[in-house]
């Protein structure tokens, strides 16, 4: 995935740029670092996320699947059982306890600022970047 996404962005980058560096003397690998890596920083960090997201995702998902299912909550990361997720889809139809309803509600928002966290932190990465590079 990110070897996909990364191809891509150094096809996008403009060739006039490359050959105006190169035409200005610069060595292929000037040429690269100044046009072809700033061109396409955004597109780098994305698809590093992307990667990550469906890295953890897969794990998770074939760890949850491999270990069993609806046991008893244990300490250990390896027990297995059910994500965030998938106990709120699971408890949607029966929300009348008004406790286990907040608990819900607040594992749902806990997953919303956890995303929220991560795309942020992307986000400030790629601002860090630019500013460093202008």
């Amino acid at each position: 995935m990110i070897t996909a996404v990364t191809r891509e962005v150094f096809a996008q980058t403009p060739q006039d740029q490359i050959e105006a560096a190169l035409a200005l003397g610069a060595t292929r690998w000037e040429a690269v670092k100044t046009t072809v890596l700033p061109f396409g920083r955004s597109g780098y960090v994305s698809g590093a996320i992307l990667g990550l997201g469906r890295a953890l995702g897969e794990t998770v998902a074939l760890l949850i699947i491999l270990r069993g299912t609806e046991q008893a909550f244990g300490w250990s990361l390896f027990d297995g059982g059910s994500t965030f997720a998938t106990k709120i889809a699971g408890a949607a139809s029966d929300l009348d306890d008004q406790y286990q309803a907040g608990a819900y509600l607040a594992a749902g928002l806990m997953l919303f600022l956890l995303t929220l966290v991560v795309n942020a932190i992307a986000r400030t990465a790629l601002i860090g970047t630019r500013r460093v590079h202008r």
